[in-house]
């Protein structure tokens, strides 16, 4: 018989060997140390599956708080999904998944990201979203403003960096200390074996952007470097992204969600390639959602319950009735064809997946 529950504290090292086992090689950095809010104790979310105290099945789950616009959407990321090699084929996973659900429900949120897109996650209703521009950036394709000063980041720089960082529309929220953790933790960079710099731009004594860059290490010579965040101004950001190539890389990738216009339009002479978010997402709930979600859809339109699989929505001087399944793809996806009033608001904007919050 399995037992399946929330680790205890002393059982978090069974939790990172085995994910080390699963995802690392011998030269990685230890998911332990690269994901410490998945394996975070303190924290106390993640799940295993337990035979004879031993652990052998693994889910991690990461509670965040996910700003769009002025509302405050409570969400959770799964991540370091493992199964024991002994033990695998035999439905650990996706029971787990069941006793995650419920966790989620029980803290009231509303949104699950999955960094995955494998077939168990599908058949429990998670579905692709989002939409993002991808650039690889070779030097010359951007020249800096020369009204920037370029440089790293110095210790005194936290509380500018987060000013910048808050005043992002759509972003996870990061206190001074999750921005210095993740940063050196670099979860999503350390699956390339790179590390991390934070680049700033200074413009009469006040730092105008950040970019967060995951560089190849010096044995890496051939490595792509990633943007892996940014905030602040977005002319400020491409004197950033120019400078980029300082540390050795000859293409730089940058994902530009397709809600960051302002950013889009100063990179419109490049080519891009578009595409869906990577990983998938799960509304766990849809009044829970559409409740956490109102201060971004209050001016913009009304959306009322007719019954248990309708809604009513009412913008300007139009109204339709759509059923919740339909809803939820217009929320995720957008839908072609719809008029101004409602392109403007659906897909609602979500936070790139692959930056500092990564899991």
């Amino acid at each position: 018989m399995f037992e399946y529950r929330i680790l205890q504290e002393k059982e978090y090292g069974q939790a990172i060997h085995l994910a080390n086992q699963a995802f690392r090689e011998p030269d990685h950095v230890s998911m332990g140390e690269a994901f410490p809010h998945v394996f975070s104790p303190a924290l106390n979310q993640s799940y295993g599956a337990f035979e004879d105290e031993k652990l052998v099945s693994f889910i991690g789950l990461v509670p965040s708080v996910i700003h769009i616009e002025n509302a405050e959407v409570q969400a959770y990321s799964i991540g370091a999904v493992c199964t024991h090699p002994d033990y695998q084929k035999r439905g650990l996973a996706s029971t787990l998944l069941g006793h995650i659900f419920a966790h989620i429900k029980m803290a009231g949120a509303s949104v699950l990201f999955v960094s995955g897109d494998l077939p168990i996650y599908k058949k429990a209703g998670c579905t692709y979203y989002g939409k993002v521009l991808q650039y690889n950036l070779r030097q010359g394709n951007l020249n800096q403003k020369g009204k920037y000063s370029i440089r790293e980041l110095l210790p005194y720089d936290w509380f500018q960096i987060r000013k910048l960082s808050n005043k992002r529309s759509v972003r996870y929220e990061q206190s001074i200390f999750d921005l210095a953790l993740l940063n050196k933790a670099a979860g999503f960079s350390s699956i390339f074996k790179t590390k991390h710099t934070i680049l700033i731009a200074e413009a009469e004594g006040e730092l105008k952007a950040f970019l967060v860059l995951a560089a190849p290490n010096l044995g890496q010579p051939q490595a792509v470097s990633r943007v892996i965040e940014w905030g602040g101004d977005p002319e400020a950001v491409c004197s950033l992204l120019a400078e980029t190539f300082r540390y050795g890389s000859e293409t730089v990738r940058l994902m530009v969600p397709a809600f960051e216009t302002a950013l889009i339009k100063l990179l419109s002479s490049l080519e891009k390639s578009e595409a869906s978010y990577p990983g998938t997402i799960k509304i766990m709930g849809l009044d829970v959602f559409l409740q956490q979600l109102a201060p971004y859809l209050a001016g913009k339109i009304t959306i009322s319950t007719i019954d248990d699989q309708h809604k009513q929505l009412s913008w300007g001087q139009n109204s339709v009735i759509v059923e919740n399944n339909t809803l939820e793809q217009m929320i995720l996806k957008g839908i072609h064809g719809l008029d101004d009033g409602l392109a403007n608001i659906f897909p609602v904007p979500f936070p790139y997946p692959e930056g500092l919050n990564y899991v």
